[in-house]
């Protein structure tokens, strides 16, 4: 078996597919890494806003290129790559803007088309003509290249918030996005004045030995307002629960700025208090979605110039136990978990 396909909400099957024949214009990849992270269990739990099913998951994902339809030019067969998910229109005014993730005619690879939760997978030649493909040097270990898609997203966020370097910056949820949001604030010596809280202990632990301060959840609020007495200058929740949005509405000072990075889940509401402390407080909230192909081009670039994730503990498994990785709950679970198709083959 070497797809798993999510044929509806909590159900994932297995098949076996074979290569598939390509058109002309298409790239075909076949699959060395992919990441399955906190959207691909909310997909997998109760569906995603662009999720079409049934689907093969995985958006971060990165491999060798299999084969080459006609008339495809610039790639060899062999070569590595890394691939961006997201496939905009091209000629809307948010695409001609260089904002592609802003595109209302977008396709994601994983969830409008299939993804990296197979051996192979075919990359469309609007794709290939968008430039979703980038090569990987040697230096890169695949598996990082992979990750160049939350790293994407982390740059999208941070370059929309504008972090001064004197700026106290809070984030809530030390998860892989939290600790890729401080670890790239600090490579690119944006901010090293960092607070991440965090419900689990083992990731406060982590949070701890990459160098960044970590709160535990209880009394957070208590234990800020003693380290920033004039509260925080900058916030972004990386978690998708209201405290994250309360604790930084609550913490920000008079003036300061919200970077709204997570979507937020579940039926509870934040109250007219909270939600009007922005205007009290004359708070800049900055909303960052997903990230365009710019993001991804810049995450490779800063991996290739020594950009260092080795610190970040990484969880290999074989795809045919990405469902039990799909069911854990994002407290829980490990950091970065990635499928490496190598555990899948058999031994000669």
């Amino acid at each position: 078996m070497n797809t798993a396909v999510l044929t509806k909400e909590q159900e994932l099957i297995f098949e076996h597919r074979e290569r598939p024949v390509i058109k002309d214009g298409e790239i075909l990849i076949e699959v060395a890494y992919c990441g399955v992270c906190r959207t691909d269990r909310k997909a997998y739990r109760r569906g995603q806003r662009d999720l079409r099913l049934p689907r093969v998951l995985g958006h971060e994902f990165a491999g060798s290129i299999a084969a080459l339809g006609s008339k495809v030019r610039g790639f060899k067969v062999g070569e590595r790559v890394q691939i961006h998910p997201g496939i905009g229109c091209g000629v809307c005014g948010d695409c001609l803007a260089g904002d592609d993730q802003r595109c209302r005619e977008m396709e994601i690879i994983g969830f409008h088309r299939d993804g990296g939760f197979g051996r192979y997978c075919v990359i469309p030649s609007a794709g290939v003509q968008g430039g979703i493909l980038a090569k990987v040097p040697d230096h890169i270990p695949l598996y990082y290249a992979a990750l160049s898609e939350p790293i994407a997203c982390a740059l999208h966020m941070i370059d929309h918030i504008n972090i001064l370097p004197e700026d106290r910056l809070l984030i809530v949820g030390g998860g892989v996005l939290g600790c890729l949001m401080a670890k790239l604030c600090q490579y690119q010596n944006i901010t090293e004045n960092i607070l991440i809280v965090e419900p689990n202990e083992k990731k406060r632990d982590l949070c701890r030995n990459l160098g960044f301060q970590s709160l535990p959840v209880e009394n957070a609020g208590d234990i800020i307002k003693e380290i920033w007495p004039a509260g925080a200058d900058a916030a972004i929740p990386c978690c998708p629960v209201n405290f994250g949005m309360e604790l930084s509405l609550r913490m920000l000072k008079n003036g300061g700025k919200l970077g709204f990075f997570s979507g937020l889940t579940g039926n509870e509401a934040l109250t007219n208090k909270q939600i009007n402390s922005m205007h009290y407080k004359e708070l800049t909230v900055t909303g960052a979605y997903g990230c365009g192909l710019k993001d991804g081009k810049k995450a490779l670039a800063l991996l290739k110039e020594g950009f260092d994730l080795t610190d970040l503990p990484i969880t290999f498994i074989a795809l045919e136990n990405v469902e039990d990785t799909l069911k854990q709950t994002d407290t829980e679970n490990d950091l970065i978990t990635i499928i490496d198709y190598k555990k899948g083959e058999p031994k000669k």
